[in-house]
């Protein structure tokens, strides 16, 4: 059984199509877990909807915590994962028929190899415009990305480029990463970097997630123009990261150097492609 952890948050225009995704997924023995964050839309009553046309395959869970944000959204549904592999989700992508299976076969190989080891998967995304029209069959080309370099964890601790929705994670590696420290901003980079350091990453280079960029993206990646207010707005939102960012890699790193960190994360964060 594979857990697909869905987090949501006023996802209405694009949540339909995401599920339906995952419903359509060549491989069947999976079951969606989906917390929503407090969503002021009809995002809650979708969910609804599935699982009562879906109650073995959909469930939704229902707590009083309130809006905690996406990376503590997305902890709180790995700590109701029991199954063997979990599976991170965004609310507006669409998932390529084949994802889970072939990033399961992955993983099966890694496990083979190492085995009773942490262990996560990331796969090669393509991106897309709101309607789906391809920008870019490959994020890692358009970004420059070299994801055996990428997985290291001596680079890991500078940059995340482990795209949180192509990940799968086995058992042991939800169990080092949990629970997710309030100060880490986000789900994918702190479970990244704790199965660097204890276990395995390995990447699957063919890409399973139609990646959709829009407006209210959380985390995007198309090209900007280098205007003056786009780049004040980049410098406000490193600063508005940066000591959290800092204080996370160095839970896991504490030789990480904070002026390399300051460096190089001020120039990802200035080029970053958003």
């Amino acid at each position: 059984m594979i857990d697909v952890l869905l987090a949501t948050y006023n996802g209405e225009k694009f949540l339909k199509e995401q599920i339906d995704s995952i419903l359509k997924q060549s491989f069947k023995d999976r079951q969606m877990l989906i917390r929503d964050d407090g969503s002021t839309d009809s995002t809650v009553e979708i969910i609804k909807s599935y699982v009562n046309k879906y109650p073995d395959k959909i469930k939704l869970i229902e707590d009083n915590l309130g809006n905690l944000g996406v990376g503590r959204n997305f902890g709180t549904l790995l700590e109701h994962s029991q199954s063997q592999y979990s599976m991170f989700c965004d609310q507006d992508d669409v998932w390529l028929p084949e994802k889970i299976e072939l990033t399961l076969n992955k993983m099966k190989e890694a496990e083979n190899l190492h085995p009773d080891l942490p262990i996560l998967v990331f796969t090669d995304l393509t991106i897309v415009d709101e309607n789906l029209n391809v920008i870019a069959k490959s994020l890692w080309s358009y970004h420059k990305i070299n994801p055996q370099k990428a997985s290291l964890l001596k680079n890991l601790a500078y940059r995340s480029a482990v795209t949180g929705c192509t990940i799968m994670i086995n058992k042991r590696a939800r169990e080092i990463s949990l629970p997710i420290p309030e100060v880490s901003r986000v789900h994918d980079w702190w479970v990244a970097l704790n199965t660097a350091k204890y276990g395995k990453i390995v990447y699957l280079s063919q890409p399973t997630v139609l990646y959709r960029q829009h407006p209210k993206n959380v985390v995007g990646t198309l090209k900007k123009s280098m205007t003056p207010s786009v780049f004040v707005q980049k410098l406000k939102n490193f600063f508005s990261r940066f000591g959290r960012d800092y204080k996370t890699s160095k839970k896991i790193c504490p030789n990480v150097n904070i002026v390399v960190f300051l460096l190089k994360n001020l120039q990802n964060s200035i080029q970053r492609k958003i």
